[in-house]
Parts: structure tokens; C-alpha cells; sequence
């Protein structure tokens, strides 16, 4: 079986190879072809992470029911080597594990100089039965724009479960109601690989090798995101079709060791040329002693655009500060410095385009950032709806990462004034799904299953008193652990 894949490294570089043999590559590219006019890609950050408790199989399926084009799971590791979705290695900032049972769990609780010393619930310190026991709550904060009536109704769910979800939905769901027509295909999983140099150095366990093995092992995983990457060899000038699979990472040996692993595993269909031939990279203002940063998009731009070059990459998934004014800027006041941001950040997507390379910034959230939420809606800004205009018409990126998925589509669906706005893509008529058994896409930076809302909401009100019961629970920290940890994590994909 020959897998299409996509990539990611550090702070972080993706990369996507649609390789269906040694002569056939990059049919999934993931920036459209110039001939191709269509609205940006929306990435469900987290899945529909504004409406339910983020990392959820209920959440994943809620942002495919809203349209997005890419449900995005964070993956980590279990005691036992299971994949399963938090964004934190720190179980205590999303889920009930301080509480469970009266404290069953609180002994576990510990630092981890892998963690640079930090106290926190190590989700390899469970293994996946254990997980299993515990429920997911909001990441939210008192006064928080968030719904928290949904804590404790939801569980971890494994990446082999997310998988499940996604073929159930592309297969035998998507078919009933209609594929978005914008995609003209299915929409696509966007992978993140976390926190692999911890794992490695607190559990012994490697994420790649993980990742590689549950990928090849999954009895879906070869219908579900690499055979039908073969139709895309039909696609007419004017047609566009999301990659299967994009993998993202923010520690640049991770994706060495999966370009190695699918080199090794996969040699007679995978070549290093076609491996390395398409990309994307997924700067940040971030840093980390750690872990060596080749790429940033705040210093000198030869730098950043040599480095980019010479990953071979497909696109760049900045932090959306890189392409916002300063906040020195926005405090002065100033026309003209303001002007002067702005015509940059336009400038640096348009090298990016110019390189052939996609733009994906990360987040857009529905909620002020003035109000103590970090990531939130930029000062610069009155509402989310003027950020992602911004966005999609002032920049002309080609997709973004957002929380509140029907505010973007709706954004991108107005277009921005003209007759290159966000005229739908032309349908090829088909469903990519099983053609060739020897296909494999896999694709960098940023999917899902859940509920209808409707549903879930008849599930609250049936159960309103477990559930107020376990409200009155939520997760306290012992004292030496720090609930804030959200300030930081919040900054990140």
C-alpha cells in the first residue's frame, strides 16, 4: 500500500505528498491550481471547539455536519502506546481527572522535568482503559462566552475512533445528504503530532512510530484517506480537492522520522524526491530552547524564506500574529504604521503564493481578546466576522483555523466584493473515495465526529441532574498545579 502523506515539523513544518506510485504525485496538492476559484478552506480547530468541549468525537462530527473542510485532532500518547486527542499533556486543563471518583486519580499527580518541571495529570501516566474513565469539559474561564452544559457528557476519544468517524461520515453519511460542493470531494483529517520530544523523553514512547503504526494497522485508513486520492489525476483545471490527510508537528525530528518511516515501510512506492517534493510549514512567533526553529515569520525574511525553501515545502500555517500589526503599532494610533503593517502582511502571503505555497493562520476565535481570552478577536478588530474578512480579502490566505465553523463558512461564502471572492468550486462529479488500493496522501498542518445539536441537547435535558452534579465538580487543581497553563496553550495550534 502506497500512502499520499502530509507532513509537519518544527514550530511547525507540514508537508503534503499525494503519491500513488513512482510516476504519479502531488494529484492533492494542498493550494488550489491558479485555474481554480474557490472560497478558503476552514479547518475545525479542534473540531466545532466553540459550541462543545474541544478533542470530542461529538465536537469532530458537529464541525463535518457545519461544513468545515478539515476536523483537526491534536494527538498524544497513553501509557499502554494508544493515540488518543488532548491538546495537553496535562490531563487536569480539560477533563474531570482531579475530581474522578473523589480523588481516585489525584496520587498521579506529578512534575515532569520533561515538562520543564511543571506539575500537572501526564496523560502517559494512563492507559487507555483509564482514560476511558474520564470526561472533557470546555476550556473555559468564569465569565467565559462558552456553554459549559455539555461537561461530563463526553469522552477521550482514541485516533482510531476519530478515523472510524470520519469514514462513517464520508461513506455511508455524506452520500445521503450531499458532499459540500465547494470541496468536491470529502473533507479531509488535519493531523497534529504532539509534544513528541516529551513522550519520548518522560514515557520512552515514540509518536512518530505510533503514528506510522496505527495509520498502516487501521482497516479503514487505506479507503478513507489514500485510495481515493487516485481520482485526482481526473481533476479538470477548475476543480479542487481538499488532501485526505494533513499532518502537522511543532518538533522538526518528527517529521524526519516519518519521511524515514514511510521511506522504509513504503519504499517501492515512495521515493525521497516524490516525498519531499510538496509541503507546508507552520511558523510561529514561539520558541523553545528545545527544539530547533529553522522558521519564524517575525525576523529577517531572507532567513525565514531560505529555511522555507529548503524544506521543499507546500504551505505555511503562520500563527496569525504574523500577519497582524503589532501591538505597539495598534496602541500608537498611527495611519500610517497601521498602513504600513498591514500592506506587509499582505506582501508576505503574496511571496508565499508566489513560492507556490498555501496559507493557513491559526485561530480564529469568536470571543474579544479584551476579555482575557488569549487568541481571541484582535483589538484592531469589532467582531470575528471583520478578522476573517481580513483575512480572506485583505490577504487572500487559503484557509484558516477557526473554532466557530459557521461564522467562517458564512464569511467566506459572502466573498469579498468581486468576481474572485469565493465563486464555488466546479464539481468533478465524483466521490473520491476507494479506487486504487496502492494510494496514500498525507498532508501538513490542520477532523472529527459527534452529534446533532438537537441530540445532544435532548441528551442534557435527560440527564440535567447527573450533569449538574458533576458541574459542581468541575476539576480543581492540587495545589501545586497551575489551572492558568490555558494562557500558553491557547497560543497554540
Amino acid at each position: 500500500m502506497a500512502p499520499p502523506l502530509a507532513f509537519v515539523g518544527p514550530l511547525a513544518i507540514i508537508m503534503t505528498v499525494s503519491s500513488v506510485s513512482s510516476s504519479k504525485i502531488n494529484r492533492c496538492p494542498l493550494r488550489h491550481k491558479s485555474g481554480v476559484q474557490r472560497p478558503p478552506l476552514v479547518i475545525g480547530h479542534r473540531g466545532a471547539s466553540f459550541h462543545l468541549p474541544e478533542h470530542t468525537i461529538s465536537s469532530y462530527r458537529l464541525a463535518l455536519e457545519m461544513d468545515a473542510d478539515f476536523i483537526e485532532p491534536d494527538l498524544v500518547a497513553s501509557k499502554d502506546g494508544i493515540l488518543v486527542a488532548v491538546h495537553s499533556v496535562d490531563l487536569n486543563v480539560t477533563t474531570n481527572v482531579h475530581t474522578f471518583n473523589d480523588g481516585e486519580f489525584q496520587s498521579r499527580a506529578r512534575t515532569s522535568k520533561a515538562n520543564k518541571g511543571a506539575w500537572g495529570y501526564y496523560v502517559n501516566d494512563f492507559t487507555w482503559d483509564e482514560l476511558q474513565k474520564l470526561t472533557v469539559r470546555q476550556r473555559v474561564k468564569e465569565g467565559g462566552a462558552r456553554f459549559d452544559g455539555y461537561d461530563g457528557l463526553f469522552k477521550i476519544p482514541s485516533f482510531t475512533q476519530i478515523v472510524d468517524m470520519l469514514h462513517d461520515w464520508n461513506s455511508r453519511e455524506l452520500p445521503l445528504i450531499g458532499r459540500p460542493g465547494k470541496v468536491g470531494g470529502v473533507p479531509g483529517l488535519y493531523v497534529e503530532i504532539k509534544s513528541a520530544q516529551f513522550f519520548m523523553e518522560d514515557g520512552s514512547l515514540d509518536m512518530a512510530e505510533l503514528f506510522l503504526n496505527e495509520l498502516s494497522t487501521h482497516p479503514k485508513s487505506s479507503e478513507l484517506l489514500f485510495d481515493h486520492v487516485t481520482l485526482c489525476d481526473d481533476l479538470k483545471h477548475d476543480e479542487y480537492r481538499v488532501p485526505p490527510l494533513v499532518v502537522q508537528s511543532f518538533e522538526a525530528d518528527v517529521l524526519e522520522k516519518l519521511r524515514v518511516g514511510f521511506k522504509t515501510r513504503w519504499m517501492e512506492f515512495v521515493e525521497e524526491d516524490e516525498l519531499l517534493s510538496n509541503g507546508v510549514v507552520n511558523a510561529t512567533s514561539e520558541s523553545d530552547d528545545e527544539i530547533d526553529h529553522p522558521c519564524s515569520c517575525k525576523g529577517d525574511p531572507e532567513q525565514f524564506w531560505f529555511e522555507v525553501n529548503k524544506y521543499h515545502i507546500a504551505g505555511l500555517g503562520p500563527d496569525k500574529k504574523c500577519l497582524l500589526p503589532s501591538k505597539e503599532v495598534v496602541d500608537s494610533g498611527d495611519p500610517s504604521a497601521m498602513k504600513r503593517a498591514r500592506h506587509e502582511a499582505k506582501e508576505w502571503v503574496l511571496k508565499a503564493h508566489s513560492e507556490r505555497l498555501a496559507v493557513h493562520p491559526w485561530t480564529v476565535r469568536i470571543e474579544l481578546e479584551g476579555n482575557g481570552h488569549g487568541g481571541g478577536v484582535p483589538s484592531m478588530f469589532s467582531s470575528a466576522k471583520e478578522e476573517l474578512a481580513y483575512y480572506f480579502c485583505e490577504l487572500n490566505v487559503d484557509g484558516v483555523f477557526s473554532e466557530n465553523i459557521g461564522l467562517a463558512q458564512t464569511v467566506a461564502a459572502e466573498g469579498c466584493g468581486d468576481d474572485s471572492a469565493s465563486p464555488r468550486v466546479q464539481e468533478s462529479g465524483k466521490v473520491c473515495m476507494a479506487h486504487s488500493r496502492n494510494a496514500w496522501l498525507l498532508g501538513l498542518s490542520f477532523l472529527a465526529i459527534g452529534i446533532f445539536v438537537g441530540s445532544i441537547s435532548t441528551c442534557f435535558v435527560s440527564s440535567y441532574a447527573q450533569r449538574k452534579g458533576a458541574r459542581s465538580q468541575r476539576s480543581m487543581p492540587l495545589p501545586e498545579l497551575d489551572l492558568d497553563e490555558d494562557d500558553d496553550e491557547d497560543e497554540m495550534i
